[in-house]
């Protein structure tokens, strides 16, 4: 009985958290970049049930039979970002970019540099360019890049062109999944430096977010419906305790 209250306990515990991971996934359905999290479930340890015979009989007959195994439960063992990517949108917009692998280099007016797949840059008064955050977008020489005042060109090795000049190249650069930490809905940070990617820009493009609406929101409501069930059974539970206890004490009386 008490194994059952841990277990619908332990169930509702992580179908509460899924779901705060559900819903940010969903408020970020429409987010330029974003990559949704994934929360990956495992068991807690099972518990061995044997049958063993009263001391008084033979000792063959005390060997003990295993029975089976009761779970105890399930927990939440980590999240993880889906860095899958997100369907793509064709703007034609002179400073939209999407990538075929990796993340584009910024770096916040503080100094703090960021990886992104969200291309929706821009011009600031000076004319560098810009993500829509207000972060320096860097080149491969790890500088901003400051644009022309007329339309440039970028070609897929990421090279910025006005006419025939070249202004300087975007810096791209791949990390394994477990070396980014996110730092917002479509940022990311990390300890090294990356990978240099080479090729797979494309200008007019952007990345959409890979969290799919309607695959949320079925999930979600999958969720929801597990943590009512194991709330059913925790109160169920409960009230069959509540009423052993009552009875032990009109006995015990």
């Amino acid at each position: 009985m008490i194994k059952g209250l841990y277990s619908a306990y332990t169930s509702m515990e992580a179908a509460w958290r899924y779901q705060e991971i559900l819903s940010d996934n969903i408020a970020n359905a429409t987010t330029v970049g974003f990559k949704r999290e994934v929360a990956a479930a495992q068991a807690f340890p099972s518990v061995l049930v044997v049958q063993q015979e009263p001391v008084p009989a033979p000792l063959p007959a005390r060997i003990q039979q295993v029975i089976g195994q009761v779970g105890t439960g399930r927990f939440l063992a980590e999240f993880q970002t889906d860095f899958s990517a997100g369907p793509w949108k064709q703007t034609g917009e002179e400073l939209d970019f999407a990538l075929e692998e990796g993340f584009f280099v910024v770096q916040s007016p503080a100094g703090e540099r960021f990886y992104t797949r969200d291309g929706r840059f821009g011009r600031d008064a000076s004319g560098t360019l810009v993500t829509s955050a207000g972060y320096y977008v860097l080149g491969s020489d790890g500088q901003p890049i400051v644009l022309p005042t007329e339309r440039v060109t970028v070609a897929e090795d990421g090279t910025v062109r006005a006419g025939d000049m070249v202004i300087g190249q975007l810096m791209v650069v791949d990390f394994a999944p477990g070396e980014l930490r996110r730092a917002g809905p479509a940022y990311f940070t990390a300890e090294g430096l990356g990978t240099p990617v080479g090729r797979g820009v494309h200008q007019g493009y952007l990345e959409l977010s890979n969290a799919q609406l309607t695959e949320e929101l079925t999930t979600l409501l999958a969720v929801h419906r597990a943590y009512q069930a194991s709330q059913t059974v925790l109160a169920t539970i409960d009230a069959t305790l509540e009423r052993a206890a009552g009875e032990l004490g009109r006995f015990g009386g």
